[in-house]
């Protein structure tokens, strides 16, 4: 009995994907002229003297074919067959099985027990051949599909992981967000900022008139989340709906004249305009009133005194609204009704562009009162910022 692989020679590394293949049959003469057929076909070959023998080399070995005898002491064919189906990794191997019986019934037992195909002796070296090209290739183009299916599978679970990550990420980053909305202890009520710029958008009024009821709620959430997280990122503290508008004050951090916040503020506009008009152009399918497009916003920006009023409502685990008030807001209320008037797309008050009004690409500009205020205020139409 050979219990090692029987070589021709030639280089090692050459031969090092050549198949092994394991021969077990107990008549020496059958056994030699397979072994003769399969090496000068390139194969490498192994070879066993009995069932037993062979079913312990394929564990050691782990051929990639194998050709065995149907009648052989210890451990028939059938019987070998059935042993290598129950052990994991053996049971993909396929097997060729040899025999001089030729009944139907004998055919049937042995593709029942799990061979993959069946030679009757005596049989053509062609033949052999063939059977065993056919089944390394059909074992090759099986192990070739479970790749590209592992490699799929892994892509999803990959992607699923990223996904939820991004997720997890996401929802830190609201959760950080929103603890900035409210005071540390909760306690507080009223909230004043001595000198802030406010940014007052006309966010919800074009959807109102584009999209059927059924339809508000969606577009609305999409609209506002696009829109809160531009103005969180160019640093907004404090968001307040209000009817179609929202309000965003950017609060200024030490010296008033400072011109950070701002420049700050008037990106945040030139921002919401870009990301707002995307919102409404992912939307689809176009609703009933109309196609979508992206409305004209108008955006006001005014700096001055803001005060925050939280009412709270015990009622509902103490939930309430938010009241914004104070100079800013009047005057930026203003400055939107203007804008709207005359067309504009962003007005803003020239003090807020103090300290950075050369980079403002500006428009027309116009002096605009308001209430009680004797003096006007001074305002710009601003198009874009210039490269700083």
């Amino acid at each position: 009995m050979n219990h090692e692989p029987q070589k021709n020679g030639g280089d090692t590394e050459l031969r090092a994907n050549v198949s092994l293949i394991l021969v077990i049959e107990d008549d020496p003469t059958q056994r030699l002229l397979s072994s003769s057929v399969l090496r000068s076909a390139g194969y490498e070959v192994a070879e066993a003297e009995d069932g037993l023998a062979g079913l312990e080399m394929a564990r050691q070995s782990r051929p990639a074919l194998i050709v065995c005898d149907v009648m052989m002491p210890g451990l028939n064919g059938y019987e070998l067959v059935a042993a290598l189906k129950r052990e994991v990794a053996l049971s993909t191997i396929p097997v060729i099985m040899l025999t001089a019986m030729t009944e139907r019934s004998h055919v049937r037992t042995g593709m029942t027990a799990g061979a993959d195909d069946y030679l009757s002796k005596p049989f053509r070296a062609a033949e052999l051949r063939r059977a065993v090209q056919a089944l390394l290739a059909k074992r090759e183009a099986h192990r070739a599909q479970y790749g590209r299916d592992f490699e799929k599978k892994m892509s999803t679970a990959l992607q699923a992981q990223k996904d939820a990550l991004s997720l997890r990420y996401e929802m830190r980053l609201v959760q950080e967000l929103n603890e900035r909305w409210y005071e540390q202890d909760g306690t507080n009520l009223e909230v004043r900022y001595d000198h802030a710029t406010v940014l007052l958008v006309d966010l919800f009024s074009g959807i109102n008139h584009r999209f059927p009821q059924a339809q508000r709620f969606s577009a609305t959430r999409r609209v506002y989340q696009a829109a809160s997280d531009t103005l969180y990122l160019f640093g907004a503290r404090r968001l307040v709906p209000s009817g179609n508008d929202l309000l965003a004050i950017f609060p200024d951090q030490g010296d008033p004249s400072a011109a950070k916040t701002g420049l700050l503020a008037v990106r945040a506009a030139l921002g919401l305009q870009k990301i707002v008009k995307a919102a409404f152009q992912s939307m689809a399918p176009a609703p009933v009133l109309g196609d979508v497009v992206s409305p004209p916003v108008t955006i006001a920006l005014y700096c001055g005194t803001v005060t925050l009023i939280h009412i709270k409502d015990p009622l509902h685990g103490g939930e309430g609204l938010t009241f914004a008030s104070g100079e800013a807001v009047d005057v930026a209320q203003a400055l939107g009704s203007h804008a709207r008037s005359r067309g504009w797309q962003i007005s803003c008050a020239q003090e807020v562009t103090t300290g950075f009004s050369d980079w403002v690409v500006a428009g027309d500009t116009a002096l605009i009162s308001h209430g009680d205020r004797l003096d006007l205020v001074p305002v710009v139409e601003i198009h874009s910022l210039e490269q700083e």
